[in-house]
C-alpha cells in the first residue's frame, strides 16, 4: 500500500488543499497502473473541506481504484469526532474501504503545554503515539462507530500505546463514559453529544486493525496479539523511515502458526482492502533468472547495510 508522507495537504489552506489532493493522487494512480499486481493506493484528502473530502475519497476508489484514505490525525486542530468530519467517515462506510490514521505533531497548544522544553517527545519517541492513540479513544467516546458501525479506521505502531492499556481503558473509560452519559440523561450535567454505547475491547476488535509499521517488537507484538487477536493484525512495513530488512526479519521471527503469519503477512490485508492474492510468476524465462539474480543481489546488499545500521545504532544507544 502506497501513501502519501505527513502532514498530506491538511496544513495547507483549503481551496490549496483540495486542488493538490486530486494532483497528487492522480499521480499515485499512475504509479499502481504502472505496477498493478505489486502497489495499491490510499487517498490523499483535503480534511479542512470536508464535503470536498468525502468527493475525493469517492474518486479515488470509484475511478481509480484505491483501497481508503490515509488521514494525518487532526486537522489544524480539528479531529474526526467532530459532526463536521461526518460526511467523509459516512461515505467510507458507504464505500466499505478503511481510513488510516496517521500520525501527526500535536496541536501547538498542546505541544507548548507538554513537550515545550523538550521537543525531541514531539514526534515518534512519544507524541505522535500519544497523539494518534487519544484520537482513536475520541472516536469511541464520541459515539462514531456506534453512528457507523461498519467503519474501518487502521493504526499504526503496533496500535499506537492502546494495546499495552487496553484492560484498564476497556473498564475504566468504559465505565466512566457511561456513568457521565447516565447523568447527562438524568439532567446532572451539560449534555453532549453521542455517547459511546458498546465497550472499548469491542471496538477494537469489530472496528479497528493495528500494523506493525515502524514497531518491529516481538514484545509489544506479543501484546497486541494477546489483546485484539491475530484478526486485527496487519504487517506493514515503515518506509522509507523504517529498515525493511527488519521488518522481515520481525514477521519471520513471530511467534505464530503457519496459517496465522498468512494472515499477518497478507491475508488480513487481502480481506480489509478487497486485495488479490494472486501474485505473478517469475521463473521459466531467460529475463526471469536475471530478474531473480537482481533481486537477490538487491536483498543481499540491502541485508549488509541493514545490519551494519543497527551496529552502528545499537553502539550509540545502549
Amino acid at each position: 500500500m502506497l501513501s502519501h508522507v505527513a502532514p498530506g495537504v491538511q496544513t495547507l489552506e483549503s481551496n490549496l488543499a483540495i486542488g493538490l489532493a486530486k494532483e497528487v493522487n492522480d499521480w499515485l494512480a499512475e504509479i499502481v497502473r504502472t505496477y498493478p499486481t505489486r502497489f495499491a493506493g490510499f487517498a490523499m484528502l483535503p480534511m479542512q473541506s470536508p464535503k470536498e473530502a468525502a468527493d475525493e475519497l469517492e474518486r479515488t476508489v470509484t475511478q481509480l481504484g484505491f483501497k481508503g484514505a490515509l488521514v494525518n490525525g487532526h486537522t489544524q486542530g480539528r479531529y474526526l469526532d467532530e459532526d463536521a468530519f461526518s460526511v467523509v467517515l459516512e461515505r467510507a462506510q458507504a464505500l466499505e474501504v478503511p481510513i488510516y490514521l496517521h500520525p501527526t505533531d500535536p496541536p501547538q497548544a498542546i505541544t507548548d503545554i507538554y513537550y515545550r522544553d523538550y521537543p525531541a517527545l514531539v514526534t515518534g519517541g512519544w507524541g505522535w503515539q500519544v497523539e494518534t492513540g487519544t484520537h482513536l479513544l475520541r472516536l469511541m467516546c464520541g459515539g462514531v462507530f456506534d453512528t457507523y458501525p461498519r467503519l474501518k479506521i487502521i493504526v499504526g505502531h503496533m496500535g499506537e500505546l492502546i494495546p499495552y492499556t487496553l484492560k484498564r481503558l476497556n473498564l475504566a473509560l468504559t465505565l466512566g463514559e457511561w456513568l457521565i452519559a447516565s447523568q447527562e440523561k438524568q439532567g446532572s450535567g451539560s449534555q453532549r453529544k453521542a455517547a459511546m454505547q458498546k465497550s472499548v475491547r469491542s471496538y477494537m476488535h469489530e472496528n479497528v486493525f493495528i500494523t506493525t509499521s515502524g514497531m518491529f517488537d516481538q514484545a509489544a507484538f506479543t501484546c497486541a496479539l494477546a489483546e485484539v487477536g491475530i484478526d486485527q493484525l496487519l504487517f506493514s512495513v515503515d518506509d522509507p523511515f523504517g529498515d525493511n530488512v527488519e521488518a522481515m526479519e520481525f514477521l519471520r521471527a513471530t511467534p505464530l502458526s503457519p496459517q496465522e503469519r498468512e494472515q499477518l503477512a497478507h491475508g488480513n490485508a487481502e480481506r480489509l482492502l478487497k486485495l488479490s492474492s494472486d501474485a505473478p510468476s517469475r521463473s521459466g524465462s531467460p529475463h526471469s533468472f536475471v530478474q531473480n539474480l537482481t533481486s537477490s543481489l538487491s536483498a543481499f546488499n540491502a541485508r549488509a547495510k541493514s545490519k551494519l545500521a543497527r551496529k552502528v545504532l545499537s553502539f550509540f544507544v545502549k
